[in-house]
């Protein structure tokens, strides 16, 4: 069979088959579409009937309050005049007020003309039946019955019922083809015919030609094998194909946006360098692991067109000092992907000049780059390696440079950092934190640990801080300034933030009142979760989910999460504060620009920093700057935690400094949340001493 022929057979199988799935998919497509139109019409019929059920309840509730008196007193007339007022709406189907023998004491009429009367409608037994407020329902009326008491004795039962509007039924048509079917296999098979066509004149038919002239030329050949001219013609085509052959490789080993080596020619060529420097050649070999720092947010911001042109103008930069600075031959850079660049270097006292000619490849990128209007400044981070006495072959080069890129990353970016044994180790123990922090939220070895927060004045619980803890089982408590830095850096910080925000909310939903008020919750974001625009809608769905009031729910952030993408951080905080979230900004007095903050964020609260707090019986200056902090909180009407109390001289110090809140281990640890339950029911009986002192654990 021709390879023509081949092409269509195959091509009308594949638009065969493609056909058959894309009308199957219609047809699911339309009969979800039907049933997701049912299930809405269902929901907003059980909406509609929960509203007049609620409606009817608390109309009931009204009337029950205003009828206690005159039916202790049998004032007819004042009855009445309740029950008139409500049956006038056109809403209600009747009103009716039952002794304790269910008989009727006024209907709601004028001349009472059923009094004494037993209703005998269907819901009548049921109604005098309830001991409770209850709703009972059929097809024309929703109906409250409610008990009158007066103490613990029933005087009546008072019976409000709200008319029903007919259901409406939406029909559900069976899901026949529409006319839009035909029209969209149409086009979906005119598309795959002239795919199919396009295929055979721009790949088959070229092939087709090329084999044909191939079998002559092997004909030719062969007629004329003693021919010497011949076969120096043959030679000459051959030769030529051969160069073909070797520009296709060549171009396959550049980069095609910055012109540079890509990666494959960059893994020859460190294999090349080390073969020949194990043979004996002039010193030794260095690599240099460059990546953009937060190139993301350039593509995400103003597109990939600008950041493609940003990676060119670096490219050009970095290639202008290899030349300027290394001997001819010696040195070889190539683009490894993405945002990252490679740079060998080669010969004597290579390490040394590695690390100069990184400092020289951070100072080309300080020049801010113009790209179309924007002026933009960029800055990389280096890891440094070097051959033979970090790695002996290419692969373990290129990952040690790696690990030594992401040092220079944790320790500030815009800096070069060499690699070292230690890393290694480092980075395998990380790699073995993740894989466990995985594992750990399936495995339920994620806690969270309660500090009470509590009020200088009362000595009452105000609320508390949800901590998040690690128990692996061979690791035992594993710090959280560890594995949370690394959640972060693989894209766990969502499950973990999410699981925090859903366990601190239904435990705090079940604490008793403290001091005649719930005690809130306040747990700690990140930036990456504020930088996400689905966070409030997570928040929103949470708190439906728990039951838990939206003011008992403290959001707890850093300074440092608002510097880092203020607009964007400051919008989500928007949305959270519109749903009635307690906003707090966490260590304040740290950052660079807190003043600014409490004017540009909807804070509610602030928590003065441990830094200061520790130090507040030694140094004057950590007194007078914590009591400005508690004025200025107090004028602009938020409220203001002291963290890190631990000893009852500061508890008192900062009571004198008037300070509302405080939390530390002074007054308790972080604990399970059935310890905090303790304390605030040993308050609720008066053990203040207890309550107020004693840390828990």
């Amino acid at each position: 069979m021709s390879l023509r022929r081949r092409w269509w057979l195959f091509g009308s199988l594949v638009a065969l088959v493609a056909l058959v799935l894309s009308a199957y998919g219609l047809r699911q497509h339309r009969v979800q579409t039907q049933r997701m139109a049912a299930t809405a019409a269902q929901r907003e019929a059980t909406l509609t009937e929960e509203a007049l059920a609620e409606r009817a309840r608390v109309a009931a509730d009204l009337l029950a309050e205003s009828l206690v008196n005159p039916t202790y007193f049998f004032d007819l007339q004042r009855i009445g005049e309740v029950l008139v007022g409500s049956l006038n709406r056109n809403d209600v189907a009747y009103v009716l007020l039952l002794d304790r023998d269910g008989r009727i004491i006024h209907d709601g009429s004028n001349d009472i003309v059923r009094f004494g009367q037993r209703p005998d409608d269907a819901l009548a037994e049921r109604a005098f039946a309830a001991t409770d407020v209850s709703v009972l329902v059929d097809d024309r009326v929703v109906e409250v019955a409610h008990p009158i008491a007066l103490g613990d004795q029933r005087l009546a039962t008072l019976r409000l019922a709200l008319k029903r509007s007919p259901a409406t039924i939406v029909p559900i048509a069976p899901a026949t083809p529409s006319w839009l079917d035909p029209a969209l296999l149409a086009g979906l098979s005119a598309c795959l015919l002239a795919l199919l066509v396009f295929g055979d004149r721009r790949f088959v038919l070229p092939q087709q030609h090329l084999d044909a002239r191939l079998r002559q030329l092997a004909r030719v050949h062969a007629q004329v094998a003693g021919d010497d001219d011949a076969c120096s013609a043959l030679d000459r085509v051959e030769q030529r194909f051969v160069g073909f052959e070797r520009e296709l490789q060549q171009i396959a080993r550049i980069d095609a946006l910055t012109g540079l080596p890509n990666r494959i020619a960059l893994r020859q060529r460190i294999g090349d360098a080390i073969q020949k420097a194990q043979a004996g050649g002039d010193g030794g070999l260095a690599l240099l692991f460059i990546d953009l720092d937060d190139f993301k947010r350039i593509n995400d911001t103003l597109g990939h067109d600008v950041g493609d042109e940003i990676l060119a103008a670096v490219a050009r930069r970095f290639g202008d000092v290899l030349r300027d600075e290394h001997p001819a031959g010696q040195g070889f850079i190539a683009r490894f992907g993405g945002d990252e660049f490679v740079m060998l270097l080669a010969g004597p006292d290579v390490r040394r000049r590695a690390g100069e000619i990184a400092e020289l490849l951070l100072s080309t990128l300080r020049i801010p780059l113009q790209v179309a209007e924007h002026l933009l400044h960029v800055s990389a981070s280096i890891g440094i390696t070097s051959f033979p006495e970090d790695a002996a072959d290419a692969s373990r080069l290129i990952k040690n440079g790696d690990i030594a890129m992401y040092l220079a990353k944790v320790q500030g970016r815009n800096c070069a950092r060499y690699f070292t044994n230690y890393l290694t180790r480092l980075a395998e123990d990380r790699l073995s934190i993740e894989q466990d922090l995985r594992a750990a939220i399936d495995h339920d070895e994620l806690k969270l640990h309660y500090q009470p927060i509590i009020d200088f004045e009362s000595g009452h619980i105000h609320g508390a801080e949800a901590l998040l803890r690690w128990f692996h089982p061979t690791r035992g408590l594993v710090p959280s300034s560890l594995f949370v830095g690394v959640a972060e850096d693989v894209g766990l910080i969502d499950a973990l933030g999410d699981f925090a925000l859903r366990t601190a909310c239904e435990t705090a939903v079940r604490w008793p009142r403290s001091a005649g008020r719930a005690p809130f919750v306040s747990v700690n974001v990140s930036v990456k979760q504020l930088r996400n625009a689905r966070f409030p809608a997570r928040v929103a769905e949470v708190l439906a989910d728990t039951g838990l009031a939206a003011d008992l729910l403290h959001l707890e952030l850093t300074e440092s999460s608002l510097l880092d993408g203020e607009s964007d951080a400051i919008a989500t905080l928007e949305a959270l504060h519109g749903l009635g979230v307690k906003l707090w900004l966490d260590d304040f007095g740290t950052g660079f620009s807190g003043l600014n903050h409490l004017r540009r964020v909807p804070v509610s609260g602030v928590k003065i920093d441990r830094s200061f707090v520790a130090d507040l019986m030694t140094d004057r200056h950590d007194v007078a700057l914590t009591s400005a902090i508690i004025a200025m909180a107090r004028s602009l009407d938020i409220t203001v935690v002291a963290e890190g109390v631990e000893s009852a001289a500061l508890a008192e110090l900062l009571r004198q400094l008037e300070c509302p809140f405080g939390q530390g281990y002074w007054f308790g640890e972080p604990a399970h949340s059935e310890k905090l339950v303790e304390r605030i029911i040993a308050q609720r009986y008066g053990d203040r001493s207890q309550a107020n002192v004693v840390p828990f654990s």
